[in-house]
């Protein structure tokens, strides 16, 4: 079984601007961080598959992949949920 990702707070801050839209290539270091992160798998270019698939935005947008959707969504339920009151 692989071991979980070590992730800095910028990279998850990206992974998560990612989950809620696709990122565009406006600041350099948030591209820098893209590109690190589309070599570990955890995002890719959304690219002509997406443009194929009916997606009007930018081919040059980054999205999540699944292994950074699946990601985030094992981060988010090892959290354990606070209880008010």
């Amino acid at each position: 079984m692989s071991e979980p990702l070590e992730l800095s707070d910028l990279e998850r801050d990206v992974l998560l601007a990612a989950l809620r839209e696709p990122l565009f290539d406006r600041d350099p270091m948030v591209m820098g961080l893209c590109l690190h992160l589309c070599g570990r798998r955890l995002m890719q270019r959304a690219g002509g598959a997406a443009i194929a698939n009916g997606w009007r935005g930018s081919p040059y947008a980054f999205v999540l992949t699944r292994e950074g959707w699946n990601l985030l969504k094992s981060e988010r339920l090892r959290t354990p949920i606070r209880r008010a009151g």
